[in-house]
């Protein structure tokens, strides 16, 4: 069941949707016997894609999206956020692996509708979506909660840290997981940017994944 939150197109920028491209259905194994369907750019492809676009899937959304399915036994979450989800493989794989809601989250409405796509293309009857165009800031204090908040690639400079910490930070629940993955180093400035901003918020930082330059970090309230 997906519910739209609204439709209205953010303004241009160069990295945006470009809503005129022809796009391809792909598929992307989580674990055994679990797969995905999602939609990208015809010249997107999750193995090979380094351009800074939201309709193609970067390496890090795959392995995410796996490192998820690989922890839900142990950590099931009921509900989930996606964060600049671009074509929605994190939030496809939570409602695959069972969340009964899941929110795709970017400021850009045309990859919502790649995300949405996917979303329809697959039976996840039991699980409740939305598609919401919106920018990274502290989220008002009635804001919904989530089992799991999480995201790839978000990073590109220092200076949208701090803001996209706020927005994770705001919208867990109390046990809640943030997982952030990155293809690409992230940098002196901003990996101390991510400490300090986590350190703010009282989360944990902690590295539990990481392969050539892809990085996945958990982070989570101080126990």
């Amino acid at each position: 069941m997906a519910d739209d939150a609204s439709d209205d197109d953010e303004p241009c920028l160069a990295y945006m949707f470009d809503a005129a491209a022809a796009t391809t259905r792909r598929d992307l194994e989580l674990a055994p016997g679990l797969s995905i369907s999602y939609f990208v750019h015809a010249e997107g492809d999750a193995d090979s894609t380094a351009e800074i676009t939201g309709h193609v899937a970067w390496p890090a959304a795959a392995a995410l999206a796996r490192r998820v399915a690989t922890d839900w036994s142990a950590r099931p979450a009921t509900s989930a956020l996606e964060l600049g989800c671009g074509c929605g493989i994190g939030g496809l794989a939570a409602a695959a692996l069972g969340a009964s809601r899941v929110e795709f989250s970017d400021r850009d409405a045309g990859v919502l509708r790649l995300a949405r796509r996917g979303f329809e293309a697959s039976d996840y009857a039991n699980c409740r979506a939305t598609f919401e165009a919106s920018s990274w800031g502290p989220p008002a204090a009635d804001a919904e909660k989530f089992d799991l908040v999480f995201g790839s690639d978000l990073i590109y400079d220092s200076g949208v840290v701090a803001p996209l910490v706020a927005t994770a930070a705001g919208r867990l629940a109390a046990d809640g997981v943030f997982m952030l993955a990155q293809s690409f180093p992230l940098g002196d400035a901003s990996t101390a940017a991510l400490r300090d901003a986590c350190a703010a918020a009282r989360l944990e930082l902690r590295l539990v994944f990481e392969l050539g330059e892809m990085r996945i970090w958990r982070i989570a309230g101080r126990q």
